[in-house]
């Protein structure tokens, strides 16, 4: 089961990035950078040192919903939530990985056939330039903006367990997280109240992953990840 570390530095008992540096040494599959309080200048700066920490480790690394940001240090993963990956479908397709939060069904059937439609065009786009290349310069999107015929995408599904970083709103559950999985053909990770208890009753459940927060930050010393 493959984890990803949603950041929160308000959580961390000690220094954050140093917290970053031992999970992404810790049996870790991504790490999304999210830190909303941050302004722009100084979540930059973090994200600098916590892609550098990433790639030395091997850790997908992702900007959370700052697409400019995003564009300017050439990160090519980015996570949104659903609202924000409605609004910018259009850029999102230059990136390698969309990590879109969901919180319905409808939402991750929206997702999954934006993806699909994508690849599709994308691929149709790259035979169409191919053929034109010694007479045209620009594709046929009509500029020179990298498209990518190999987008990958996953979803988000939560809250799945009562959370403090949801308090008042009530989970959405197991068979919310269930009817998703059954319902698309794309990974899914949930989010949402995981712990070392909560993360037994997933157990059967075709996820691709968990989204952890709480329980990743607040350790300094973790071994949960190599007990997933």
């Amino acid at each position: 089961m493959k984890t990803v570390c949603i950041t929160n530095r308000l959580l961390c008992r000690n220094d954050f990035f140093e917290q970053i540096e031992y999970i992404c040494k810790q049996n870790l599959y991504a790490l999304v950078l999210r830190e909303k309080d941050l302004d722009d200048k100084t979540y930059e700066e973090f994200a600098v040192k916590c892609n550098d920490i990433c790639k030395k480790n091997n850790v997908l690394f992702f900007i959370n919903t700052k697409i400019n940001i995003a564009k300017k240090l050439n990160i090519k993963n980015i996570q949104v939530s659903f609202k924000d990956f409605f609004n910018n479908k259009d850029i999102l397709n230059s990136f390698d990985t969309v990590a879109v939060s969901v919180h319905s069904l409808e939402e991750a059937k929206m997702a999954e056939d934006w993806k699909k439609e994508t690849t599709m065009y994308n691929v149709q786009c790259r035979m169409y330039n191919k053929r034109q290349l010694q007479t045209q310069q620009t594709d046929c999107h009509g500029d020179k903006s990298p498209r990518n015929d190999s987008l990958n995408l996953f979803l988000i599904a939560g809250h799945i367990f009562e959370t403090d970083c949801k308090k008042g709103l009530e989970p959405r559950g197991i068979e919310f997280l269930k009817e998703i999985c059954a319902n698309v053909e794309i990974p899914v990770f949930a989010i949402g109240g995981i712990n070392q208890t909560t993360i037994k009753q997933l157990k059967g459940i075709n996820i691709e992953g968990v989204c952890l927060m709480s329980a990743l930050m607040k350790k300094s010393q973790n071994d949960f990840l190599n007990n997933l």
